[in-house]
């Protein structure tokens, strides 16, 4: 059989590949008619490296770990803590009325209960401002057992700086409110396990058919701050109303009301006693200090001041002002 000698129209025509030349890649030179899918040379691919399987761990030595002893189920304390139901309380530095004021502490506010003082009647709380203070007992609401709180003597008050007396000493000119007292402040005692201020404020002379000085209020704070009336806010009346009945020897004529009533609900036993602390208690021995004031809490009158102590049933209280300009 003839061989088949290639004709040199079968050969594929020459590809030039010029070698690079000062750091230029090459050039590869495509015939005219050619496509330059043709003559490309095809990349080889990369030598991929096998991956080798992790090595199988080594499982450690295990360690017989000790069957624990069953001792029961254990109870957390909760962390006593403490809230008042209305208005604001006075907190001071230490226990007692002798310390520094420090800040006020107002309605459902829960407070940590941290420390008393050995007699019980004041209480430490944290934290306000950052630091600890004091609050009386019969101020607050407890909530838990404070038979764990530690008990805390911060020593005596501080004494305070006496001030020097000044060289000349100005008269100050007295300042005339629209209400000037007429009566009071008188006191009854009374079995009421709260306390009532009656409050007349009245136009024209005493006991002369005076007329009633409605729509104005009555201030009332207990050592420095705001004690609030059981009942909302109201304006005194244009009309009167009796503290008794018609015959009794303490009927008082009045026009405007207050009431303050304590809550001893959720409170803990006295320290070494059994007995919960009553109302009466809860009202608190202190200084209160009250006054007329407008709408806007302008003060209309002089300030009047009383104390109270759980043993002193003097517990109605009884003021007049007469209103002049």
């Amino acid at each position: 059989m003839p061989t088949f000698t290639p004709t040199p129209e079968d050969l594929r025509p020459l590809v030039i590949i010029t070698p690079p030349q000062e750091q230029t890649p090459g050039v590869i030179i495509v015939p005219p008619g050619m496509e330059a899918q043709v003559i490309l040379p095809t990349p080889i691919p990369p030598t991929e490296t096998p991956t080798l399987p992790p090595p199988t761990p080594i499982p450690p030595t295990e360690t017989p770990t000790p069957t624990p002893t069953f001792t029961g189920t254990p109870t957390s304390t909760p962390t006593p803590f403490v809230e008042i139901e209305s208005g604001l309380i006075t907190l001071r530095s230490g226990p007692g009325v002798n310390f520094p004021l420090v800040a006020q502490l107002g309605p459902d506010i829960p407070v940590t209960l941290v420390g008393r003082n050995p007699e019980g009647n004041w209480l430490q709380i944290c934290c306000i401002n950052g630091a600890d203070a004091w609050v009386a007992r019969q101020h607050v609401v407890i909530f838990g057992d404070i038979t764990n709180v530690p008990l805390v003597n911060p020593g005596p008050a501080p004494t305070p700086t006496e001030t020097a007396t000044p060289t000349a000493t100005a008269t100050a000119t007295p300042f005339l409110y629209a209400f000037e007292r007429a009566v009071g402040p008188q006191f009854t005692p009374t079995n009421n396990e709260f306390l009532t201020i009656y409050v007349k404020l009245f136009v024209g002379p005493l006991n002369q058919n005076e007329v009633p000085a409605e729509g104005y209020f009555l201030e009332v704070e207990f050592e420095g701050f705001d004690r609030p009336s059981r009942y909302e806010e109201t304006p005194s009346g244009d009309a009167w109303d009796f503290s008794a009945p018609l015959g009794a020897g303490n009927r008082l004529q009045y026009n405007l009301k207050y009431e303050y009533h304590p809550s001893n609900v959720n409170q803990p036993p006295l320290p070494g006693t059994n007995a919960t602390p009553t109302a009466v208690q809860l009202i608190g021995e202190g200084t209160w200090t009250v006054w007329v004031k407008d709408g806007a809490g302008n003060q209309l009158s002089d300030k009047v001041s009383f104390t109270t102590a759980p043993f002193n049933t003097n517990r109605e209280i009884y003021i007049a002002w007469q209103r002049v300009r």
